[in-house]
């Protein structure tokens, strides 16, 4: 018998989920990752647009128009994460998205398949990458996105399939552009109103018991205001440029903290690296983090 883990089913299911939703929902993200202009907050906006990040929450969502549980309906009837002795906890690592062709700015259903494509050792664990795509009834795609988790502990398998995680180290010069943010105290009650209901980013208790002094902000939320940043400083939040982004998770950010966005223009500005560090202790809590650009369209 094989000392390992076979996980050769778990490469071959792909597992699909309908997803849905309103401009309630789109004015309700843009609010929660700290967006103010226009074009994504008001629906009667001439230029009214869909956030780029936005499809990261459609995962916990699903077709869900009220408060889910956690792990949600969706999560649980989507989820492709294999069983790995040894497991102790999951964290959220590393996260791409990319925008196929724009999501209307209008009510709207899909259906997003998601597949298992990598399982590769990672210090005291295993990074477990898995690809999801959204596409309309008749196929065409719209977003594809990949998650990379963590599984502490993880252990009794081989390495297996893909991995997408990739190093992008920050420019060896000052940064071209720094945005400054700071997030409110109660960030995370808003933002937490999109779809991701995990009480550790809003019961005491149970943030105490994961070893955190107070609940923490989602990480998606940073990733939010980071997205928000690079769109702003380095695209005229012209929704139409954005193309994809990538972040690893390095530490986690608490409500109220000020986040730094650092950024460095690349390719002739069509390649945006960047980290995020909170002000008030210096640490950086995203890297390996980058956006690509649409070239800006000649007038």
């Amino acid at each position: 018998m094989s000392e390992f883990v076979d996980l050769t089913e778990d490469f071959k299911t792909s597992k699909t989920i309908a997803v849905s939703y309103t401009k309630r929902d789109l004015l309700l993200y843009a609010l929660g990752i700290g967006e103010t202009d226009l074009r994504f907050t008001y629906e009667d906006s001439d230029d009214f647009s869909v956030f780029p990040t936005f499809p990261i929450v459609l995962p916990f969502t699903g077709t869900e128009n009220d408060v889910a549980g956690f792990p949600s309906e969706a999560m649980a009837e989507g989820a492709v994460m294999p069983g790995l002795p040894g497991t102790k906890f999951l964290l959220d690592g590393e996260r791409y998205l990319e925008i196929v062709r724009p999501l209307p700015a209008e009510a709207s259903e899909f259906r997003m398949t998601s597949r298992l494509v990598g399982v590769h050792k990672k210090g005291k664990g295993a990074l477990v990458e898995s690809e999801s795509v959204i596409e309309d009834a008749n196929g065409v795609a719209y977003v594809r996105m990949r998650s990379g988790a963590f599984l502490v502990g993880a252990n009794g398998f081989k390495d297996s399939g893909k991995s997408y995680s990739v190093a992008v180290p920050v420019p060896k010069r000052e940064p071209d552009v720094i945005d400054e943010s700071t997030t409110s105290p109660a960030q995370a009650m808003l933002y937490r109103l999109s779809g991701d209901y995990n009480p550790l980013h809003i019961d005491p208790n149970m943030a105490a018991m994961n070893g955190f002094s107070e609940p923490i902000l989602h990480g998606l939320c940073t990733f939010g205001f980071a997205a928000r940043a690079v769109l702003k400083h380095c695209a005229d939040n012209d929704a139409t440029r954005f193309h994809s982004i990538r972040v690893r998770f390095a530490k986690p950010v608490l409500p109220g903290q000020t986040l730094q966005t650092r950024m460095w223009r690349e390719s002739n500005g069509t390649r945006i690296v960047f980290e995020v560090v909170v002000k008030e202790t210096g640490s950086i809590v995203v890297n390996n983090a980058e956006v690509i650009l649409k070239p800006k369209a000649a007038l």
